[in-house]
């Protein structure tokens, strides 16, 4: 019997629990490719650390689970910027060479940039690199935006080094495909997030909502940011109520004006979803695909936000392409005035999940057709 097509996921970040963006594609591009009948093991990393329930419920996903001690991160190798090996030691690329040997993978997935030396251990396997955002000059993309940037970033000459590891890249969003291609990828696949639209299944009336309106992210400087913006433009505005979820709340540093309703903490994302009746996104600035717009969307939840919101989407609405947040909040005004209004954004936002969620669709199964074609010994893309 023909064993499948087997697939090593590498990952600096857990994939458990999903409760963020790049986690949350991790688990989507799981499912995705165990529905097209490809084996993926994890090999997490542990830059972020590992807890017990974390451990336990990867292996519970996962076919196989791997880990690797990440050491302490070394002093940036560029005065100004991290160089593109900093975050990734000898140490992983040893590890993903023994694996290889032994398991024999078809392909294997890198997650980041910046983790890219990691395929170096792939040997014969295809060697496929999911960049998740563009990182060259992401410092100076955060300056603009008023931000102290965080995180990794680096040049776009150290990029283009990662870039050329791989024999596929894959790039969140087309606008981004466009960048990976200028800045030397071989061969790229635009490859988006989208997980099975849960309103498709639900039955009845949505229960009444805690909020008019509500946001869910993680901590990081872009949402912090943009969530302070649109505090300050609703605090002007105390007609209009909003519920506040994720990580964010865990932020010592925020301090709101427009006093939203918080929700901490939260069991499960679809719990945010249920409590509120519009989602809105402020996201000003930023790179990569908003991953809460996706989600709020497949949960067919109606969703208010600015174009930065809408980035990689096949947006239309005029609900889903403000030019701020005080064009946005004038949006939540209307929202909360017009019962017309309310269907039309419902309609639409549905129709833009349908339609992103079959686009999606078609590019995994481009992806885990070529993963099968490696395996049957085909060229590379």
């Amino acid at each position: 019997m023909t064993r499948p097509p087997r697939l090593l996921v590498v990952s600096p970040i857990a994939s458990h629990p999903p409760d963020q963006g790049n986690a949350a594609r991790l688990v989507a591009f799981g499912q995705e490719m165990a529905a097209r009948g490809i084996l993926c093991e994890f090999l997490y990393h542990t830059l972020e650390g590992l807890q017990d329930a974390q451990r336990e419920a990867m292996a519970a996903f996962w076919p196989v689970l791997h880990l690797h001690h990440a050491p302490p991160l070394p002093e940036p190798r560029f005065p100004g910027a991290w160089g593109l090996d900093d975050w990734c030691p000898e140490g992983l690329v040893e590890r993903v060479a023994v694996l290889q040997r032994r398991r024999r993978y078809d392909a294997v997935v890198v997650n980041y940039v910046w983790m890219s030396r990691a395929l170096e251990g792939a040997g014969e396997a295809l060697r496929i690199l999911d960049t998740h955002d563009v990182f060259g000059d992401r410092h100076h993309a955060a300056r603009a935006e008023g931000l102290d940037p965080s995180w990794f970033f680096t040049t776009p000459e150290e990029e283009a080094r990662g870039l050329a590891r791989a024999e596929l890249v894959l790039a969140i969003q087309a606008e981004e495909a466009a960048v990976l291609r200028a800045r030397g990828a071989r061969a790229v696949l635009t490859l988006g997030h989208a997980p099975p639209p849960p309103f498709l299944a639900e039955a009845g009336a949505p229960p009444a909502p805690r909020a008019s309106f509500g946001y869910l992210g993680s901590a990081n400087p872009w949402n912090t940011g943009s969530v302070r913006a649109l505090d300050a433009a609703l605090a002007e505005a105390p007609e209009l109520d909003w519920l506040l979820a994720g990580s964010i709340l865990r932020r010592r540093d925020l301090r709101l004006r427009s006093r939203p309703l918080l929700l901490d903490p939260l069991p499960e994302a679809a719990a945010f979803y249920r409590a509120v009746g519009c989602v809105v996104n402020p996201m000003t600035g930023g790179t990569g695909l908003k991953i809460k717009t996706v989600e709020a969307l497949m949960h067919g939840r109606p969703v208010l936000g600015t174009r930065d919101a809408f980035a990689g989407l096949p947006a239309e609405h005029p609900g889903h392409r403000a030019a701020d947040v005080p064009a946005l909040v004038a949006l939540m005004r209307e929202h909360a005035a017009s019962a017309a209004f309310r269907a039309e954004l419902a309609r639409a936002s549905r129709l833009l999940a349908l339609r992103y969620a079959a686009e999606v669709a078609v590019q995994h199964d481009a992806l885990a057709a070529l993963v099968a074609g490696r395996a049957r010994g085909a060229a590379p893309p």
